[in-house]
């Protein structure tokens, strides 16, 4: 190739310092102009071309990388080619001379710079007008006009054309997942560049995969070019065709009896199914025999296996691939930012396919999402899982092993055969004894504790616990130790059988084998990370570690340690590294700000890339159709829990008698949950007038239908019914939030928080559990008013909210309803002209309180 590309100047450069190494490799880099010469050159290491890896940012898009082979053979090396495909993916060419730099070899030219077209934000906000096609698509009767939509669609455009980050809060009723899909939709038409949509709950998922991107593909899909999208899953959402298959093949040896049904059963719907995930089940299988056949990453032969072309997790990847929306969870955006963070990775695909658009639905969740996937669990129930994968009731892998063994009469077969009945299986037992032991021990530990949930936290003062000295480090030690055994025989007879017979079936028993050695490794590293014996730390940065116990029916004890500040991590590996992000949300502000999100996200650390702070009000009339009493006479909740529950239970009654049922009371813990669940039930009549529907009595979906179809139910829930509960229309007219829902700050990552924030010099009451009390509050304030014909009352049974100098800032974010205060005997009254006034329910004439 010819080196005349070299300008006189930088040709000269680069004969005299490499003249001046006497010859040693000496890096540089150049400038290449519009019409592809080299110029500019400058020196940016000398010695190995290895040298240049270390040094961030050593050139820049539209710049070349050169060196010189000073034996004159100008053929790039391994170490050339890896690292010329690193730098192009940031944009940057590579090439080699000899030391006279008579000959240049570009071995990777500089990539010409995108053109990018921008989009017309009018324009983009245009087509959510009634006129526009989304309108044409779904008639007049059901298109409802948005001017919050509007807007909010032109700001994300803009985020597209500028890059940068948006927090785009958009009340109810503002339409957001439109907003922020027409412009995907279009960037990828005139771009041909995809963006990956990532959600916290399956509810919204399934809403933009089912509802909301088909109606718009028939919008925007033309005779040229169809709208494209996909849903993509974690692996082990997906059944493996191939570890079905050895499932089937070695059913005797690997499941208990009963199993049979159920393998058959699943293989009969592989047949059928078109996209092989767990949710296509319509009865979900036994965890022992899903664990057989699910996918799993580190098992995947990929195109060596017979069954590739079938298979769902690729075609499921393929379709995410050439999508112009992907859609996914936060867990599974989270995994794949692990992965990248761990392997250095940040241009090819790794559990996602790249991209350089990202919109975060539900964007409140992630750093808890986060946090969950940057650190380490382990579990009893793993544990015991994973060693039953191995041998169970004389089923499993190991016997499996053994029968295979058993047909091979060579000296390498009987050796093999010797170390799995002396060493492996002995090593087994000894698992299993051990991981009984320890677990043990700390459950027996944390039931010493006085907490209301079982949770303990495991500061460095757990070090000294006495619980170490009555057998837990013998424990630990022991298993870890028999975890090492098993992994090291079993990696040995895995090696002499792969040397022995390449087959088909014993590759894949093998594969399976040692993908259970590595999730056992995987539990050892967090056996140390969290309860961290003497001599080993975890390397990234301060840790939050706890043990709990979950589960009612199967208590499962669980082991973690997560990063204690994610902010810097979720800064440098995400919000830095991708060009548009956009935030939404119906609650990301605080009190009218998003500063709260912004120092938990690490988007204030500097130099911020956020471009844009909205607040897009909801459309719907509050002060009609919305009444908010705080009655001011309750007893508060931290002073007389007792009190406290007994008038929740007695307005909840009063209250049902006034709307007649249809009433959602949301708790914050599930044993008051539970306690106002018996004193209803005490009231004999209630269950026959109204259902009482009970969260941890039924499946969440399961209850919320059943709350529809009755019309006048009462449902009690936590947690996981503050947000994500949609149900519009008169089901639903009266929502209690019995308190303000705090944080309990003695949870460990609260606590370790907390702890952080005060050696700042920061109150972590005003700045961290009031924030997010806030955004909870809103959450679960919006489950009332759905659409612009709901009506309703919403009754928040704590007085703090007006009697405390936080209350005002909770109050501020909350929708604009009109608003009852005062004793709950003129509250209630007040509820009951509004019900009136609405035809809910039949006023009923009370005697007293």
């Amino acid at each position: 190739m010819s080196v005349e590309r070299l300008t006189a100047a930088a040709r000269t450069l680069l004969q005299e310092e490499i003249a001046a190494a006497h010859g040693r490799e000496v890096s540089f880099v150049v400038r290449a102009d519009p019409n592809g010469a080299l110029t500019d050159a400058r020196v940016v290491a000398r010695g190995t071309i290895d040298a240049v890896l270390a040094l961030p940012g050593v050139a820049t898009r539209g710049e070349m990388l050169i060196h010189n082979h000073p034996s004159g053979f100008l053929e790039p090396s391994g170490a050339d080619l890896h690292v010329a495909a690193r730098l192009h993916d940031e944009g940057v060419g590579f090439g080699i001379v000899n030391n006279e730099v008579s000959t240049l070899y570009v071995v990777v030219e500089c990539p010409r710079a995108r053109t990018v077209a921008r989009l017309d934000s009018l324009a983009v906000a245009n087509l959510l007008t009634e006129s526009g096609p989304v309108a044409r698509v779904l008639g007049t009767a059901a298109f409802e006009d948005r001017p919050g939509q509007r807007d909010m669609a032109a700001y994300i455009a803009d985020a597209y054309n500028d890059g940068g980050i948006a927090l785009l809060e958009a009340g109810t009723g503002v339409g957001k997942s439109f907003a922020y899909l027409v412009p995907a939709i279009e960037w990828a038409r005139v771009n041909g560049e995809r963006t990956v949509v990532s959600t916290n709950t399956i509810n919204l998922q399934e809403q933009l995969v089912g509802k909301d991107l088909p109606i718009l593909s028939r919008a925007f899909s033309t005779g040229e070019r169809g709208v494209t999208f996909a849903l993509l899953k974690g692996w082990r959402n997906y059944l493996c065709l191939s570890r079905l298959e050895q499932a089937r093949a070695g059913q005797e040896s690997l499941f208990d009896e009963g199993r049979g049904a159920e393998l058959e059963s699943i293989a009969g719907w592989a047949a059928r199914t078109a996209d092989g995930s767990l949710s296509d089940l319509v009865e979900e299988p036994s965890s022992e025999v899903w664990d057989a056949v699910a996918a799993e990453a580190d098992l995947c032969t990929r195109l060596k296996c017979p069954h590739f072309d079938r298979c769902f997790v690729f075609a499921a990847r393929r379709r995410a691939a050439e999508a112009d929306v992907v859609v996914v969870n936060h867990h599974l955006l989270a995994s794949d930012l692990a992965v990248r963070i761990a392997s250095d990775n940040w241009q090819e695909a790794a559990v996602l396919p790249p991209y350089r658009r990202l919109v975060l639905d539900e964007a409140h969740h992630l750093e808890d999402v986060a946090a969950h996937h940057l650190g380490t669990q382990v579990s009893m129930l793993g544990v015991q899982r994973l060693l039953g994968r191995l041998e169970r009731n004389g089923r499993g892998l190991l016997p499996t092993l053994a029968a295979e063994l058993g047909t091979h009469t060579d000296l390498l077969g009987a050796a093999s055969r010797d170390l799995l009945t002396r060493t492996v299986l002995d090593a087994l037992v000894a698992a299993r004894r051990w991981a009984d032991e320890l677990f043990g021990r700390l459950a027996r530990r944390l039931e010493t504790e006085q907490a209301a949930t079982p949770v303990l936290r495991l500061t460095d003062a757990f070090a000294a616990d006495a619980v170490w000295r009555e057998g837990l480090d013998v424990a630990l030690d022991n298993l870890l130790v028999a975890f090492s055994k098993l992994r090291d025989g079993v990696e040995t007879i895995a090696d002499r059988l792969s040397i022995d017979d390449p087959a088909e079936m014993r590759t894949r028993l093998i594969g399976e084998l040692r993908g259970v050695v590595r999730r056992l490794d995987t539990a050892a590293e967090g056996l140390k990370a969290t309860l961290q014996p003497v001599g080993y730390r975890p390397a990234a940065g301060p840790t939050v570690r706890w043990m709990e116990r979950r589960g009612r029916r199967t208590p499962n004890l669980t082991l973690s340690a997560v990063p204690l500040d994610l902010a810097p991590v979720l800064k440098e590996a995400l919000f830095d590294r991708v060009e548009t992000v956009v935030l939404t949300s119906a609650t990301l502000a605080a009190g009218g700000e998003f500063t709260f999100l912004e120092e938990r996200l690490g988007l204030s650390l500097p130099p911020s890339r956020v471009t844009v702070r909205e607040i897009l009000p909801s459309p719907f009339d509050f002060g009609a159709q919305c009444v908010f009493g705080i009655p001011t006479d309750i007893p508060e909740p931290r002073d007389d829990e007792s009190g406290h529950g007994a008038a929740v239970a007695r307005v909840l009654l009063e209250l049902a008698h006034a709307s007649d049922g249809g009433i959602f009371a949301l708790f914050t813990s599930h044993g008051a949950l539970r306690r106002t669940a018996d004193a209803i039930r005490g009231q004999g009549h209630v269950g026959a007038r109204w259902p009482l529907l009970v969260q941890g009595e039924g499946q969440r979906d399961q209850l919320l239908r059943r709350f529809r179809d009755a019309g006048s139910a009462i449902l009690l829930g936590t947690d996981s019914f503050w947000e994500g509960v949609d149900v519009p229309g008169r089901a639903l007219r009266v929502l209690i939030l019995a308190k303000l829902p705090f944080k309990v700050p003695s949870e460990p990552l609260t606590a370790a928080r907390l702890e952080r924030l005060t050696e700042a010099g920061v109150d972590g009451f005003s700045h961290y559990l009031v924030p997010l009390a806030a955004l909870k509050l809103k959450q679960g304030f919006g489950r009332l008013i759905r659409t612009k014909s709901d009506v309703g009352a919403v009754v928040l049974l704590d007085r703090r909210v007006v009697t405390k100098r936080y209350g005002a800032t909770m109050l501020e974010g909350l929708p604009p309803a009109s608003k009852a205060i005062g004793n709950w005997p003129d509250v209630r009254r007040e509820l009951e002209e509004f019900f009136a006034l609405h035809s809910i329910g039949t006023p009923v004439s009370w005697t007293g309180s």
